[in-house]
């Protein structure tokens, strides 16, 4: 590789990652700043609209991004759409502003999220190791973003998230066309395995959202210090990174059956929520769940298809968006049962995909 495409190729890496980086800061930020958008605007349950017009964003720009067969400008288009939404909820002097911005930041998200995994598993030739660590950069957006939030007033902490997409965007430019595979527009094998990953992923995205954005709001019903709750929403993203880094070669061995086990040690650390001295203990959550996304990935472009991964997306953007909007409806005091309930289903989705895969 010449010294032109290798700085291409690494501009671009590093474009990904910080995409990648902008969807953990975007998931992460609205669980620190949901107490403060109920005492500024004085909303309550309507909150779930936030979720529910995120989830019709991201539908289409899974969509549209499953059906690209070029990248550029679509992909840099993404990053921008994600900065105007960040803009507009910053700006905004009004709730429906910031459902306006909702449908963006869905759209942006997911056509970003969709194709920073895929590039670097096409500029590496396959290389699950590169796609974990880019992946890495998800939950460090995922663990700053909070304390953004509560370090600075919020509107000023979107404002600079938007700086960080217009940069995203950038580095993203003349990013390549999506690799074409023969079957690319259907899975090789659509085997029962198909539903067993779809509801896995389902189950996971549900309680990575859950855990981060109504842990904050369970334990401030607990009594807990506003700030000392910021810091714990950033260490559970901290473990998530941590998690996604140290333990990938751990998984990698035997990928599912050792998910199962870390599943099971997350549904453990869940028990916490219902002893009100132990519930800041849930950020253990994140380093237990952290390897379940790459592995879910590779596992379903693997045995799957290329084609699954759409699917796959699609998974994701259900339980990113209707599970936290129903968990909008809860009153605090039932969030614990709540949140020990999605992490019981994963841990059954996982367990099943898993002895389904070894018969």
């Amino acid at each position: 590789m010449n010294p032109l495409e290798n700085s291409l190729r690494l501009r671009l890496t590093w474009g990904s990652a910080l995409g990648l980086f902008m969807t953990g800061a975007i998931s992460a930020a609205v669980g620190a700043v949901i107490p403060q958008w109920q005492a500024e605007f004085g909303v309550g349950p309507e909150l779930a609209w936030y979720f529910n017009l995120f989830f019709v964003g991201a539908l289409l720009g899974i969509f549209l991004a499953s059906r690209m067969r070029r990248r550029h400008p679509w992909l840099p288009l993404a990053l921008l759409a994600e900065g105007l939404g960040l803009l507009l909820i910053a700006l905004t002097p009004w709730m429906g502003g910031v459902f306006g911005a909702a449908l963006l930041l869905g759209l942006g998200v997911a056509v970003a999220n969709f194709h920073c995994n895929a590039l670097p598993l096409e500029l590496y030739r396959g290389q699950l190791a590169v796609l974990y660590r880019v992946n890495t950069a998800f939950g460090v957006g995922a663990v700053l973003s909070p304390l953004l939030m509560v370090g600075l007033p919020w509107r000023v902490g979107y404002g600079v998230l938007a700086l960080v997409a217009l940069a995203a965007a950038a580095l993203l430019w003349r990013a390549p066309a999506a690799r074409t595979r023969s079957g690319a527009g259907s899975p090789k094998r659509p085997s029962a395995m198909l539903p067993l990953v779809l509801l896995a992923v389902v189950s996971y995205v549900a309680v990575e959202l859950v855990v981060s954005s109504f842990s904050g709001l369970y334990l401030r019903h607990l009594g807990y210090d506003p700030r000392w709750v910021g810091v714990l929403l950033s260490l559970y993203w901290v473990g998530l990174t941590l998690g996604r880094w140290l333990l990938a070669e751990f998984v990698a061995a035997r990928p599912l059956a050792r998910l199962t086990g870390l599943h099971l040690g997350a549904l453990l650390v869940a028990l916490c929520y219902f002893v009100p001295s132990l519930a800041w203990l849930f950020p253990l959550l994140g380093f237990w769940v952290a390897p379940t996304f790459p592995t879910l990935y590779a596992f379903t472009e693997r045995h799957i298809g290329y084609g699954g991964l759409a699917l796959l997306f699609y998974a994701a953007a259900v339980g990113s968006n209707l599970i936290p909007a129903a968990f909008a409806l809860l009153p605090k005091a039932a969030l614990a049962p709540g949140m020990l309930l999605v992490v019981a289903w994963m841990v059954g989705m996982t367990y099943l995909l898993w002895r389904k895969s070894e018969a």
